[in-house]
C-alpha cells in the first residue's frame, strides 16, 4: 500500500518512492512507471534517488511538495470566512439594527422633503421599496463575488455592511446638519455632504472587498480609499469651477432652525451692509472675469 494516494489517471498504482537522506535532502525514485517523474522541468524514467530541489516534483499531472523537519513553516493565517456561531449572531444583530435605522432614516428623509401631506404615504412606500431593491441587488453582486472567491456567499456579512454603513451615514449627516446650523459653523453642505458620503463609501467598499476577494486587507483598504477619493475630487473640482464661473452663484450655508438652537448671534446691521456691498463687488468682478475668458458670440462679431 502507498502512503500517498493521488486521484490522477496519469499516475500508476505504485508510481514513485520518496526518501530523505541524513543531510535532510529529498530524493525521489521512479518505480518503473509509464510517465516517470518530473524534476526541475525534466521527465525522468527509471531513476533512483534523484535529488529534488526544494522538495518539489511532479508525477502525472500532480505537483508534489515535500517539506522536511528542517524547514520553518509560516504561521497560520486567520480565515476570513466561516464565522463562528458567536460572530454570526453578532452579524445578525448588526444587520437588524442597521436595517431598522436605515428604514427610519429613509422615511424621515422623505417626510422632511415632501411638500404635499397627501403624497407622504405613497412617497415613503416608494422610497423604501426602491432602497430595498437597490440594496438587494448590491448585496447579491458581492455575495456572488464571495461565492467565486471563497466558495461561500456571506450574505449576512455583506448585508450588514451596507445597512450599517447607510445607517451611520444618515445619523452622522443629520447630526452634522443640525450642529452646522446651531453652532453657526457655516459649512457648505455641497462640500461636507460629498466628503461624508466618500468616507462612508470607502468604509463599505473596504469591508466588501475584504470579504469578497482574496487580496490582502491593506491592498483592499487602499483601493477602497483611492476610488471614492478620485471620484469625489473630480466632482468637487467641477462643482467649484462651475460656481466660480457663475456670476449669479451665492453660496448658501445657512439652515433654518428654531431660534432656541442658534447659539451664535448674527451680523449687526452695519456689518450686514458692508457684506452686501462686498457681495455686489465680488459678483461684478466675477462677471468681468467670465466675459474676458469666454466672450459671447456677439462680442466676437463686433470685434
Amino acid at each position: 500500500m502507498c502512503d500517498i494516494v493521488l486521484d490522477d489517471p496519469f499516475v500508476a498504482p505504485i508510481h514513485a518512492r520518496i526518501d530523505v537522506d541524513g543531510a535532510g535532502n529529498v530524493l525521489v525514485s521512479d518505480l518503473e512507471s509509464v510517465n516517470g517523474v518530473e524534476v526541475g522541468g525534466l521527465r525522468l524514467h527509471g531513476v533512483e534517488r534523484v535529488p529534488v530541489p526544494d522538495g518539489a516534483f511532479r508525477v502525472g499531472r500532480t505537483r508534489l511538495r515535500v517539506r522536511t523537519a528542517r524547514e520553518v513553516l509560516a504561521p497560520e493565517q486567520a480565515d476570513r470566512g466561516g464565522p463562528s456561531r458567536q460572530v454570526r449572531a453578532t452579524e445578525v444583530k448588526m444587520l437588524a439594527a442597521g436595517l431598522v435605522v436605515s428604514l427610519l432614516a429613509t422615511a424621515f428623509e422623505v417626510w422632511t422633503s415632501t411638500s404635499q401631506p397627501r403624497e407622504l404615504s405613497t412617497a415613503v412606500v416608494t422610497m423604501v421599496l426602491t432602497f430595498l431593491v437597490l440594496s438587494g441587488l448590491w448585496i447579491t453582486l458581492w455575495a456572488l463575488a464571495s461565492r467565486v472567491a471563497f466558495g461561500e456567499s456571506r450574505w449576512v456579512r455583506h448585508a450588514a455592511t451596507i445597512f450599517v454603513t447607510y445607517a451611520g451615514l444618515a445619523v452622522v449627516g443629520q447630526a452634522a446638519e443640525v450642529l452646522n446650523g446651531a453652532l453657526g459653523l457655516r459649512l457648505a453642505a455641497s462640500v461636507f455632504g460629498p466628503i461624508l458620503f466618500g468616507v462612508a463609501a470607502a468604509v463599505a467598499l473596504s469591508c466588501h472587498l475584504v470579504n469578497a476577494s482574496p487580496m490582502r486587507t491593506s491592498i483592499a483598504v487602499a483601493i477602497s480609499v483611492a476610488i471614492p477619493a478620485v471620484i469625489l475630487s473630480a466632482m468637487l473640482w467641477m462643482q467649484a469651477r462651475g460656481e466660480n464661473r457663475s456670476p449669479s452663484h451665492i453660496a448658501d450655508r445657512d439652515r433654518i432652525l428654531p431660534p432656541a438652537l442658534v447659539l451664535r448671534r448674527g451680523l449687526s446691521l452695519d456689518d450686514f451692509a458692508v457684506t452686501l456691498a462686498d457681495l455686489k463687488a465680488r459678483a461684478d468682478a466675477r462677471r468681468i472675469f467670465v466675459e474676458r475668458e469666454d466672450p459671447s458670440p456677439g462680442d466676437d462679431e463686433s470685434d
